[in-house]
C-alpha cells in the first residue's frame, strides 16, 4: 500500500515552496536568503498565495522585528528539514548598497563607489536535496492544479523581485509589521 502525502503542516509547506517552479519555469529552484524565505512564507500567511497554503502558513506566528515580519518557527522548521537531510544550504556572500536601485550603480567610477554605502552580507541559499526533491514532488502532486498554478505564479513573481523590492512590497502592504524595523529609512519608507 502506497503512502499518500498531503501538504498539512508547516514543514510540508517549506518543502512544497522549495519544490515549486519560479521565474525560470523549472522545479526545485532554491530560495536565496533567510529574509526572502521569511517574507515569502509571511506573504502566504497573509493570504497572498493559494488559500489552502495560507491556512497552513498561519501556523507561523509573525511579529514585527528589525527586518519587518519575522518568526522564529521558520528557522526551527528549516533546522528540522536540514537535520532530516531534506533541505540543504549553501553559503552566499555579496555586497549590498543603499543605492542598489540607482541606474548608475554598476558604473565603474571610483568617486561614485566611494559615495555609495556598501556592506558585505553573508546569507544562505536553501535548496532541496535529492531526498527532499522526492518528498517535495509527492507534496506538489497532492496539490490541486489550481493551487499548483497559484503557487507557481506566487513564487515566480516574488522570486523575480530584488530583495529590496520584496521588502518594499511587504513594508508597504503590511506597515503594522514594520514598527520595529531598522531598515525602513534605507528602503525610502
Amino acid at each position: 500500500m502506497s503512502q499518500t502525502f498531503k501538504v498539512e503542516h508547516s514543514l510540508d509547506l517549506l518543502l512544497v515552496l522549495l519544490f515549486a517552479p519560479s521565474h525560470k519555469r523549472k522545479g526545485c529552484e532554491p530560495i536565496e536568503g533567510i529574509t526572502r524565505l521569511q517574507k515569502l512564507i509571511f506573504l502566504l500567511n497573509q493570504g497572498k498565495g493559494p488559500n489552502s497554503l495560507a491556512e497552513i502558513a498561519k501556523e507561523y506566528d509573525y511579529k514585527a522585528d528589525k527586518m519587518g515580519p519575522y518568526t522564529d518557527s521558520l528557522r526551527e522548521d528549516l533546522d528540522v528539514l536540514i537535520s532530516f537531510g531534506l533541505v540543504g544550504t549553501e553559503r552566499l556572500r555579496y555586497l549590498i548598497s543603499d543605492d542598489k536601485d540607482d541606474p548608475d550603480y554598476d558604473v565603474d567610477d571610483s568617486d561614485y563607489k566611494q559615495k555609495v554605502k556598501r556592506k558585505r552580507v553573508e546569507s544562505q541559499k536553501f535548496f532541496l536535496t535529492e531526498k527532499g526533491k522526492e518528498a517535495g514532488e509527492e507534496l506538489w502532486d497532492s496539490l490541486s492544479s489550481k493551487d499548483r498554478d497559484a503557487l507557481r505564479e506566487f513564487k515566480a513573481f516574488f522570486c523575480s523581485l530584488t530583495l529590496r523590492q520584496l521588502l518594499i512590497f511587504v513594508y508597504d502592504k503590511f506597515p503594522q509589521f514594520t514598527v520595529k524595523s531598522e531598515i525602513k529609512k534605507q528602503l525610502g519608507l
